[in-house]
């Protein structure tokens, strides 16, 4: 599929690394949305967390009223549609590892990865039936994270490519964070 540069950004605009960090938030609040969630968002990310997602459902168990679980979000450009395997991966730094991780989070964790191309002029496509996002996020929970081993500074990640994240894997994710608490 041929990808049409769409706009020019111009000199002097935002950084391509906040461009990024912003598309991704834009990402998950349109997913979020469509799921019928909300998002909490945060001021800073020093404790791991970029945005929060909440529901406002009852799922009628101890801590099932109006769940939430957290989000760690990264951005790149890699060429990951083109990529051989079932998996993407990623280097993620000791302290996210280990504030995603953490066993007594109070919330669960998810890291997820947004893949978009290089020239922000593609990013987003216009036509009269909508806005084609050219993008894709994967996810993995921070209970999944393999092990950081004392004295090692990151951990490379394998995410697998079926961990879109949609409205439905949203769904799940919540579902999931509703019943933490269950025996």
């Amino acid at each position: 599929m041929t990808m049409t540069v769409t706009h020019a950004v111009p000199d002097g605009s935002l950084p391509q690394s906040a461009m990024q960090e912003e598309i991704s938030k834009a990402y998950v609040h349109m997913v979020a949305s469509a799921a019928g969630l909300t998002l909490l968002d945060w001021k800073t990310d020093y404790a791991g967390i970029d945005v929060t997602v909440k529901s406002l459902v009852d799922y009628q168990c101890v801590g099932g009223y109006q769940p939430q679980f957290d989000l760690q979000l990264k951005c790149t450009y890699q060429d990951n549609n083109s990529a051989a395997g079932d998996t993407f991966s990623w280097s993620v730094d000791g302290p996210t590892h280990r504030k995603v991780t953490h066993p007594n989070r109070s919330v669960p964790a998810t890291f997820a990865v947004m893949v978009i191309p290089e020239e922000p002029g593609v990013w987003l496509s216009h036509n009269k039936e909508g806005v084609l996002a050219r993008s894709h996020m994967y996810w993995l929970r921070g209970s999944d994270f393999p092990e950081l081993p004392a004295g090692q500074k990151s951990k490379t990640l394998t995410l697998p490519k079926t961990n879109l994240m949609t409205a439905s894997a949203m769904l799940m994710l919540m579902k999931e964070a509703s019943e933490r608490f269950a025996a």
